[in-house]
């Protein structure tokens, strides 16, 4: 990585902080999700996620229900349509 792309990240995430998930409110909204595994935190993932109703987070590309364990979320500044949502978990389904 270099300086430029360094710089670039931490201004996003100070930008874009982790919030803890019991903020997390099923409206839609595109969120990146913060895992948690043996060795550390990591946010490797370049997946997008949203939380439903259900209480569930669903994978966006491709669908899919995310079975591992979140430990903070953020908004990417973007909401899906309820309609979108609805096909998105049907795809999730499906898989």
């Amino acid at each position: 990585m270099t300086i430029a792309e360094r710089r670039a990240r931490q201004a996003y995430d100070r930008m874009n902080p982790w919030r803890p998930m019991p903020e997390a409110e099923p409206d839609g909204t595109v969120c990146e999700l913060l895992f948690n595994d043996m060795v550390g935190c990591f946010d490797a993932d370049p997946g997008r996620y949203f939380l439903d109703h259900d209480g569930r987070w669903y994978r966006i590309e491709p669908p899919g229900v995310c079975l591992r364990t979140a430990i903070n979320w953020r908004p990417a500044f973007a909401r899906i349509t309820p309609e979108r949502r609805h096909y998105l978990k049907q795809q999730a389904r499906r898989t």
